[in-house]
């Protein structure tokens, strides 16, 4: 679960295991208004992040071995990222959007980054 801020409104983001990734509102709960479609699986991790024009992007992993880069206000899918192994987790570091990786039989797997510096 993680979250953002449009129009100066707190939006919650949460992912399952249902393959989706829902956008609620942070106050007034009830049904999402907005639900991301497209992984195969469970969606394991979500983290937020804002382009350099300040637009909110969602950025998901998921069992499919996909990264997915959203648009939440349009609800359109920006960009995927296949992988070669599954993921566990995803966050933001500033400019650059961080993968963790399973690999079996190791406490710790690797990690993939990417320059997000550019707008998706």
């Amino acid at each position: 679960v993680t979250t953002f801020v449009v129009n100066d409104e707190v939006r919650v983001v949460s992912c399952g295991e249902d393959g989706t990734v829902r956008i609620w509102r942070a106050i007034e709960g009830g049904d999402a208004l907005v639900v991301l479609e497209g992984h195969d699986g469970t969606v394991r991790d979500v983290a937020t992040y804002l382009t350099s024009k300040g637009e909110p992007r969602v950025v998901c992993c998921g069992a499919d071995k996909t990264v997915r880069i959203w648009d939440p206000v349009a609800g359109t899918q920006l960009f995927l990222i296949p992988l070669e192994v599954h993921c566990t987790t995803v966050r933001v570091a500033g400019e650059v959007l961080v993968v963790g990786h399973e690999s079996p039989g190791h406490m710790y797997g690797p990690l993939s980054y990417w320059d997000i510096l550019r707008d998706p």
